[in-house]
């Protein structure tokens, strides 16, 4: 199974426990969460985009061992119509600025 499926198969899992849309269509504030917490914020039909923060090209297999160092929108913006960037780190690893 590719890591593409996986993960859309662990995101499908996760579906079911959180709320359906982000509040009030706009981005919130996930940097230094984690990334299943900042899947809840969003709702998981927000098209999402990761970037691993350490520049390895690492995929994102298990959402619960990764954590959010910075997000593009910021937050309080408006969710755009395109896939929003959440730039990550397994939790254990320095986003850079301390967390």
């Amino acid at each position: 199974m590719s890591p593409l499926a996986i993960a859309t198969l662990t995101l499908a899992t996760l579906a079911a426990t959180g709320p359906a849309h982000a509040d009030g269509g706009t981005m919130p504030h996930v940097s230094g969460k984690g990334l299943v917490t900042a899947y809840q914020a969003l709702g998981y039909d927000t098209a999402v985009q990761l970037k691993d923060g350490r520049g390895a090209r690492r995929h994102v297999l298990w959402p619960s061992n990764w954590k959010v160092c910075d997000q593009h929108p910021r937050p309080g913006s408006p969710l755009p119509p395109r896939a929003i960037t959440l730039t990550v780190v397994k939790t254990h690893e320095s986003c850079g600025d301390g967390r």
